[in-house]
């Protein structure tokens, strides 16, 4: 028995050594001299951040969106996409499914505060033009699915209105406890070390695979969808970094994960996979104000 659980704590302690081998080649990945361009900067308007027009990329205008630098993910129909840019992140949302196709976000140290976390209800999205079903914290109720962010609470603690934000249900998503609160959950917290502890500079997407063009096979309270599986896709650059600094070598996360019991314990490293596979599961093209010879470089990459 002292022999096992010798083991037991030897592979314990080796699994973190990993983790945090990997942090330390992602944090050290492209770390130099800054770029001598200014800093996009924030504003607390609904149209979202202002941000310097970007050079290079794909060949397609920057957005005004610091959260869609890298471009405004795109499918071929428009017609379910409701393009909503906020001062915290930016959102397609599909009224037909009544969750968001994507949400796209920035994350730096600067997000990061003292700022406690929301309390009381989720809340609906007035913002939603008024044709459209607006989601309510009730809709989760009994479900038996957790009300799971995609931008995390812990990612907007910068002043409490910016953590209000991503308590709207347009950044929720119905999730099985044993998603959120495992790998999503371990996939948030390394996304938040990089962030806010090493000056990394991260572009997140991520959502729910959607059935394109019909209507969800499975919903709760009026309508939601519930997605059978979820994908997020993280780029990892400097402060002040844009889509013309994106190279072959960039790191590149891409995960598609299981929304379903069962899986708490597990790590989110099993479930990478690339963003061309999250691209053709979803329809949507990502990375689109990158450069076209790097998008197809770093969309066929799998990580470690």
């Amino acid at each position: 028995m002292f022999v096992v659980a010798l083991l037991g704590g030897l592979g314990a302690l080796l699994h973190a050594c990993k983790a945090d081998r990997w942090l330390d080649d992602l944090a050290s990945h492209g770390s130099g001299e800054e770029k001598s361009r200014p800093r996009p900067t924030a504003t607390t308007t609904t149209s979202g951040p202002k941000v310097s027009p970007a050079r290079g990329g794909g060949g397609k205008p920057a957005d005004p969106s610091v959260h869609l630098a890298l471009g405004v993910p795109a499918d071929d129909d428009a017609s379910d996409d409701h393009l909503m840019r906020k001062a915290q992140y930016a959102l397609s949302y599909n009224a037909d499914q009544n969750v968001a196709n994507w949400v796209s976000w920035q994350i730096d140290a600067s997000w990061f505060g003292d700022a406690p976390r929301h309390k009381g209800k989720f809340m609906t999205d007035a913002e939603l033009p008024s044709g459209l079903y607006r989601v309510t914290h009730d809709d989760y109720t009994g479900s038996g699915y957790d009300r799971g962010h995609m931008v995390r609470s812990e990612e907007r603690t910068r002043s409490p209105e910016d953590n209000r934000v991503t308590f709207l249900m347009t950044n929720i998503l119905p999730q099985y406890h044993d998603l959120n609160a495992g790998p999503w959950l371990r996939l948030e917290e390394s996304c938040e070390e990089l962030g806010r502890k090493r000056g990394k500079q991260l572009f997140v997407m991520a959502g729910g695979v959607l059935k394109r063009g019909k209507k969800p096979t499975k919903t709760i309270g009026k309508g939601v969808a519930v997605p059978d599986t979820f994908f997020k896709i993280v780029v990892v650059l400097d402060p002040r970094e844009g889509p013309a600094d994106v190279t072959e070598s960039t790191p590149v996360i891409a995960v598609l994960m299981p929304n379903k019991e069962g899986i708490q314990d597990e790590g989110w490293e099993k479930y990478r996979t690339t963003v061309d596979e999250i691209e053709r599961r979803t329809g949507y093209d990502f990375l689109t104000a990158v450069d076209e010879d790097v998008q197809e470089a770093i969309e066929a990459k799998k990580g470690d």
